[in-house]
This record gives C-alpha cells, structure tokens and sequence, in this order.
C-alpha cells in the first residue's frame, strides 16, 4: 500500500504538458479545426466515467469491507492535509483505485481532471462545492453544491465539464474511494487540472 500527494514538480510538470499541448490545434493554421472531434471525443468519455460508476455500485465490496484495507491507524488521516492511499492498481496500468481520508476541514483545491474520475463515499459526508468554466476569461466560476453521504456513487469526465472541489465540512473524518482512469504511477502528476477560480 502506498500513500502518495502532488508535489509543486508535479503540478510544474503539467503546466509546462499543457503549454505544448494547447498549441498543437494550431499548428496547421486552422484553430478549431479539432473543435467537432474534441466534443464528440468529450460526450464519449463523459459517458465512460457514467459507465464506471454503475461498474463500481454493481461490483464493489461494501464500505466495511473497503475500510478494512486501511490499517486503523491510517483511517484517522493526517493533519498536513486529506491522505491517498493505492489500494489497487490495475496490472494493465489501465486505472488505480485509492483511498482518500478527510479529517473535519480538509478539502481539495478547486480542479477539473485530466483523466475520468469516479468516487463513493464509505464513511461520514463530504461536502462538493462545483464550477462552471468561462472560458473568455480563462477563470471558474461557482455554480452550485451537494452534500454526499455515505453509499453515494458519482463520475467526473476529464476537462473542464465538471470542475470541483471536494471537502469535509463535517466535524467526523471522512473517507471515500476514488478510482482514476491513470496507471499507479501518474497518480500525483495525471489526475487533477488545477484551475483559477473568480
């Protein structure tokens, strides 16, 4: 079992992927030219992160069962911050499952995702604050909220449709299992996409 957090690396390391990465529309001289293949490409991988949820309600163990994997002293999380632990990692690097422990108060900066993302809570709320991307003024803007408890199941495509931050506004620790669609390696560098918030 592994515990792993983003370093600022890891966030440089995707800062300088994106700069390369947003210029390759361009290239040709005709900017949008992918614009029709990248919101068809989003609808498909949308419904994906839908597709893995329903696979995770229907074949997952219980939330007693999933605690388990975490030894007691790794359940009550660490005051630096919320904690990740791989608890699988799929031997085709096709995605890894953690689990995340929130103590009262600790919550995720604000992010889209750079992969598909799909989560449950097993124990105490956690409370997902969510963002509309403006894209004129390259900024997110807060959009609304909802509070999951215990049992619920939710997907997250990757871009900037569904852009989030995750919290315990709960004074009891929390803990929820978060699957992403990277191998175990690209954890900390390949999952979330930080944004400015208005």
């Amino acid at each position: 079992m592994a515990t792993q957090q983003a370093s600022a690396a890891d966030i440089a390391n995707h800062a300088r992927s994106a700069t390369v990465l947003g210029t390759l529309d361009a290239i040709d001289g005709r900017p949008g030219l992918f614009a029709p293949l990248s919101e068809g490409m989003s609808s498909a991988f949308a419904a994906s992160a839908r597709m893995v949820a329903q696979g995770i309600e229907a074949s997952l163990p219980d939330a007693a069962t999933l605690l388990a994997l975490l030894p007691e002293a790794l359940r009550e999380g660490s005051a630096r911050g919320y904690v990740r632990h791989l608890v699988h990692a799929d031997p085709l690097a096709r995605y890894s499952a953690m689990l995340i422990v929130w103590r009262p108060g600790q919550r995720s900066p604000v992010h889209g995702h750079q992969t598909w993302c799909a989560y449950r809570v097993l124990r105490g709320t956690l409370h997902e604050r969510h963002y509309r991307w403006d894209a004129q003024e390259r900024q997110a803007r807060p959009c609304g909220e909802i509070t999951r408890t215990a049992g619920d199941t939710f997907s997250v495509p990757a871009g900037l449709r569904h852009i989030h931050a995750l919290g315990n506004d709960s004074d009891e620790v929390a803990v929820s299992l978060h699957i992403y669609g990277v191998d175990q390696e690209h954890i900390g560098s390949g999952v979330n996409l930080l944004v400015d918030v208005a």
